[in-house]
């Protein structure tokens, strides 16, 4: 797959230690091996450095290596031989990817640091998701696991290419929130439409692990219920030395569905 300049959509040559295009722009490859292609330096993303290390940590357990090896068995089944992971964090999942031409794209500077550093056999962009700095039909596979769907899908699959959305159920991570709130909820399960896009086939795997107060807290850290969470509920989780968790995850899988002008 090839990049495309930010500035002029031009495609960009690698160097030794930069990409460039024809135009003169340039861009340096960090030390780390990932390249910045954001031009947008004042915007933030909501995966900071605390977050990503409790992430790292707790992915580290294996507790969603479940969720990782039901991945490689759906991305084998389809033979791809390109992939885009968008929103890919510290690259847990898609290091294991095994895939020939892999780029994993995020707008986190701490988690693609990780990323590029455990893994040279995808190549990582500091870019947001909602802009990806590659040309149309340009992939065969497309996932993105827990974070929002891009519109720019449709646009980069190839015809007849694929995506993969991974989400939790309704039911994950449910007795972590009894531990924290007072009034537990189950998560809303909704449709999402993808342009362009078909669901084809959907998979809900399920999994339970036994967690030490480290790693509940590890845990609840990497969540969106972070920062939603008031002091006074996140401190009880100081009181739970161990605690079974349940891990509910919805994998959906959907094709680019291909228009024929009718002659």
């Amino acid at each position: 797959m090839d990049l495309l300049c930010p500035v002029c959509k031009e495609i960009l040559i690698k160097d030794i230690n930069r990409y460039h295009c024809v135009n003169g722009h340039s861009f340096d490859i960090a030390k780390e091996g990932y390249l910045n292609l954001n031009l947008k330096s004042s915007v933030k993303t909501g995966d900071e450095k605390e977050m990503i290390r409790a992430r790292k940590a707790f992915l580290e357990k294996g507790c969603y290596l479940f969720l990782r090896d039901r991945l490689n068995e759906i991305i084998d089944e389809l033979h791809p031989e390109s992939l885009i992971d968008l929103g890919c964090g510290e690259g847990y999942y898609t290091k294991s990817f095994n895939v020939k031409d892999k780029i994993g794209i995020d707008l986190s500077k701490e988690a693609l640091r990780l990323a590029s550093r455990n893994d040279k056999s995808t190549q990582y962009v500091l870019k947001t998701i909602f802009d990806v700095p590659l040309a149309d039909k340009s992939t065969d596979l497309i996932i993105t696991i827990f974070a929002p769907v891009s519109k720019e899908i449709s646009r980069l699959l190839k015809n007849d290419g694929y995506f993969i959305l991974v989400r939790p159920d309704e039911r994950h991570l449910y007795e972590l929130k009894e531990a924290v709130y007072e009034s537990p909820y189950l998560n809303e399960i909704e449709e999402v439409p993808v342009e362009g896009m078909k669901l084809i086939r959907e998979f809900k795997i399920n999994s339970k692990s036994r967690l030490s107060n480290e790693e509940l807290t590890d845990l609840f850290k990497m969540t969106p219920y972070y920062h939603k969470t008031s002091a006074e509920d996140f401190a009880k989780l100081s009181k739970t030395d161990e605690l079974e968790v349940s891990f509910s995850f919805i994998i959906s899988l959907y094709k680019k569905i291909s228009l024929y002008k009718k002659i």
